[in-house]
């Protein structure tokens, strides 16, 4: 297996959501919902990007909007928080560092997230329908089914 984005392996990844999310908050569902959505965007880094520094990137594929819009109107609490852990001065994120950074990239998806006032859904299903409404949004080319498959592609059909 070849990875890209800077992953190393799967395992990694799982360890960078999970240390996401203990600084940020969101318990075992956002936790799932961070690894589901590198799975859904890159195959957790296993799908190579062609333009690796403009438009969606990096593992979790974010894009110059939705790094703006974290600049522009995310919390100034969690970004304190994110330079005390992790030693990233968030409002100074270009999008090209994502490109090979996975922490950085997963950080900007969970405050991507945080800025949902709706709760993370408990099942695949419900964060399948969370990560296409609020992530992937309506002109996404991604599916509910892509989601899913990619999931299972990744980490197995027990996951479900």
């Amino acid at each position: 297996m070849t990875f890209h984005y800077g992953v190393t392996s799967v395992s990694s990844l799982k360890v960078i959501c999970k240390r996401v999310v203990a600084v940020l908050g969101g318990g075992d569902d956002a936790v799932n919902l961070l690894i589901e959505t590198c799975c859904a965007e890159t195959l957790a880094g296993l799908y190579p990007d062609n333009t690796p520094e403009r438009l969606g990137v990096g593992v979790t594929q974010i894009d110059q909007i939705a790094l703006d819009d974290i600049h522009q109107e995310g919390e100034q609490r969690h970004f304190d928080l994110i330079a005390q852990e992790f030693g990233y001065d968030i409002k100074k994120t270009r999008l090209s560092y994502l490109a090979f950074n996975p922490e950085l990239a997963v950080i900007i998806a969970r405050l991507v997230y945080k800025r949902k006032p709706q709760a993370i859904p408990e099942t695949l299903c419900g964060r399948a329908d969370y990560w296409k409404e609020f992530y992937n949004t309506a002109a996404g080319k991604g599916s509910c089914l892509h989601y899913f498959d990619n999931v299972a592609e990744v980490l197995g059909e027990e996951w479900r």
